[in-house]
């Protein structure tokens, strides 16, 4: 911020010509981001007609930037703001995540690997997560199987963020799995084993390590004998905040390209149930000649996964 006076002084300056408020711009062409290359997402999307239209995805974290031109939201739900109506995005990892999944398929910025789920966001916190808001948001998941919609009921939870173990977590968690919920989380980044990293750690729960694009391992990534797939996690372009783009690294990053080639492939899988596709998902996975304990079952595959071959490029 610029106080008045300031603002003034500078425009009465020699040689000044204007001031402004800043303003922004996005890219006038839509950008395929290398995650997506590589889980051949954008192979699906071209060469059939699966791009995860009617699969419902709910992402746990910071919020959605609620107007953003890229992302189509379904709906949304704050577990911590009074106005629930309200999860507008203050940080931008919960957008960056969403745009992951579900950035529209049209003219600007980036292309999600499942453009046409319908992507929920319920907003468990900021820069900071209460375990308490996010087993609400885990309720809020479960309620939707119960309530009189039939066309709602969330399919997959995608949750980028980890910490120490909580039996009430782990408790809802296990009742949205046994509720029919594919329970996606990322492993984390502290370059230690995934056990000390909940909610990933959890039986119920696919952990999803992250890679490079070289198809190493991230050298952040959290490892170990309960990681079930790998995915690219470094430097992805997607959506953020107030209507624009950013570059992130993370777990976070690759815990929703497996949940967007989960949404791709249940799309193709309707009659699938939750433990299906949790197998489909890990058995074609692609080996990437990582140790088990980084790679798990391979790298996701949303090709492989969905049409049952692996003719894509990949890059």
């Amino acid at each position: 911020t610029v106080p008045d006076a300031k603002i003034k002084g500078l425009k009465d300056k020699k040689g000044i010509k204007s001031v402004e408020e800043p303003k922004f711009r996005m890219f006038c062409a839509q950008v395929l981001d290398w995650g997506v290359n590589r889980i051949d997402g954008e192979y699906v999307h071209a060469t059939s007609s699966y791009t995860g239209t009617g699969i419902n995805v709910a992402v746990l974290d910071s919020g959605g930037d609620m107007d953003h031109p890229d992302i189509t939201w379904a709906g949304g739900y704050s577990c911590t703001n009074r106005d629930v109506n309200n999860w507008e995005d203050k940080i931008g990892h919960g957008t960056h995540c969403s745009g992951i999944i579900s950035a529209d398929d049209n003219d600007i910025g980036v292309v999600g690997v499942a453009p046409d789920c319908n992507i929920y966001m319920l907003q468990v916190g900021g820069r900071r997560l209460s375990v308490t808001d996010i087993i609400e948001g885990i309720d809020w998941c479960i309620a939707t199987w119960n309530d009189a919609d039939p066309n709602n009921n969330i399919q997959i939870m995608s949750m980028s963020f980890g910490g120490g173990g909580s039996d009430a977590e782990e408790t809802a968690l296990l009742a949205a799995y046994n509720t029919g919920i594919l329970n996606i989380a990322a492993a984390g980044n502290a370059s230690v084993d995934v056990a000390n990293s909940a909610p990933a750690t959890y039986d119920c729960v696919m952990a999803i390590a992250a890679s490079d694009i070289n198809d190493n391992a991230a050298y952040f990534t959290n490892y170990g004998n309960e990681i079930e797939l790998i995915a690219p996690g470094v430097s992805i372009y997607s959506t953020y905040k107030r209507a624009r783009y950013a570059t992130m690294s993370g777990t976070s990053m690759a815990c929703p390209e497996v949940a967007g080639a989960a949404a791709l492939a249940w799309s193709a899988h309707p009659s699938y149930n939750n433990i299906q596709m949790r197998d489909l998902l890990n058995s074609t996975g692609e080996d990437i000649g990582l140790s088990v304990i980084y790679q798990g079952n391979g790298l996701v595959d949303a090709e492989n996964a969905t049409l049952g071959t692996t003719n894509g490029n990949n890059y």
